[in-house]
């Protein structure tokens, strides 16, 4: 596989990751805006946030580090 479309392919993953974590958030506020303060949050909130936000991170590190490789392999015109 190219590296090209290899980093392509880790940019649409990064940015499914956003789209999916922008949209469980909505969801959750949705079913808990109507008990804000009458309810303590569930631990397992915060934990789903930081493994989300440590995905996130991870991928965007990931997706990052393929498109500085592909572009410093187009310039030197080392092909893989």
């Amino acid at each position: 596989m190219k590296i090209g479309v290899l980093a392509i392919a880790a940019w649409i993953v990064t940015g499914l990751i956003v789209l999916l974590g922008v949209s469980a958030g909505a969801t959750i506020w949705f079913y808990m805006e109507p008990v804000v303060d009458s309810v303590p949050d569930p631990a397992s909130y915060g934990m789903a946030v930081g493994a989300g936000f440590l995905a996130l991170f991870l991928s965007l590190a990931v997706s990052l580090s393929l498109t500085v490789y592909a572009a410093r392999c187009r310039t030197t015109g080392r092909a893989t």
